[in-house]
C-alpha cells in the first residue's frame, strides 16, 4: 500500500509540470498541433520521468558526492548471482522503451547504430549523475542499458515502424530535429528542481494525516 501511495505521489508531482510543459513545447516551440503527436510525446516524457525516478537521479535538494565506481564487467555476478541477474533484467527492461519509442516517433532514429549510441550516451549521463547520489556507478549498467535499447529497437523494427508521426522534411526545424534531447532535458530540469517541491509537500500532508497511521 505504501509503495502504491509513493508511486501515486511521484506520478501526480510529475504530471503537474509535464502536461503544461509538453503543451508549450508542442504547440509553441515545435508548432505541432496533432493530438496523436501530443499523446506520443507525452508518453515519451512520462517514460523519461519514470526513468529519472527509477535510476535515482539527484535533485537540487539531495545532492551528495559519493564516488562509488566499478569498471570491471561481470565482477558482481560472483558475489550474488541471483541479484545480479535480477538487476540485469531490470536494466534491460528499463531501456527497451527508449529503443522502441524514439524510432517509432522520430524517423531520424530509425538507424540501429544511432539508436544504440543514443542508448549508450543516455546511460553514460545517468551513471555520471549517479555519482552525486547514493547509487553505485557500474559499467555493467552501461552494457545492459545499451542492450535494452538495442532490443527495443529490434522490436520497433519488427513492427515496421507503423506508428510514425509523419513529420515531413519541409516542416522540420532545428528544434524539432533535437526534440527527444529537448524533452529529456526538460524532464531532467523538472525532476531536478520542481517535482521534489510538490512531492515533498504532498508527503508532508500525508505523513501528518490521521489515516496514515492506519496505513503503516
Amino acid at each position: 500500500m505504501v509503495r502504491l501511495i509513493s508511486m501515486g505521489i511521484e506520478c501526480i508531482s510529475s504530471m503537474v509540470f509535464l502536461i503544461p510543459v509538453i503543451i508549450i513545447l508542442q504547440y509553441i516551440l515545435f508548432k505541432q498541433h496533432g493530438f496523436y503527436q501530443f499523446v506520443m510525446i507525452l508518453i515519451t516524457a512520462i517514460y523519461f520521468m519514470a526513468m529519472y525516478s527509477v535510476t535515482g537521479l539527484p535533485t537540487a535538494y539531495t545532492l551528495r558526492f559519493d564516488f562509488s565506481l566499478n569498471l570491471i564487467p561481470l565482477i558482481d555476478i560472483m558475489n550474488s548471482p541471483a541479484e545480479y541477474i535480477k538487476n540485469t533484467v531490470l536494466n534491460i527492461l528499463l531501456f527497451m522503451p527508449l529503443g522502441f519509442l524514439l524510432p517509432v516517433i522520430w524517423s531520424e532514429y530509425r538507424n540501429a547504430k544511432k539508436m544504440v549510441l543514443t542508448g549508450l550516451a543516455l546511460s553514460v549521463i545517468i551513471e555520471i549523475l549517479q555519482i552525486f547520489t547514493f547509487r553505485f556507478t557500474d559499467i555493467d549498467d552501461l552494457i545492459t542499458n545499451t542492450l535494452g535499447t538495442a532490443l527495443g529497437y529490434v522490436i520497433a523494427k519488427m513492427i515496421s515502424f507503423k506508428l510514425p508521426l509523419k513529420i515531413s522534411e519541409k516542416e522540420k526545424t532545428v528544434s524539432m530535429k533535437y526534440e527527444p534531447v529537448i524533452i529529456w532535458g526538460t524532464v531532467f530540469l523538472i525532476g531536478f528542481f520542481l517535482k521534489p517541491l510538490v512531492s515533498n509537500a504532498i508527503w508532508d500532508a500525508v505523513l501528518y494525516s490521521s489515516w496514515w497511521e492506519g496505513i503503516k
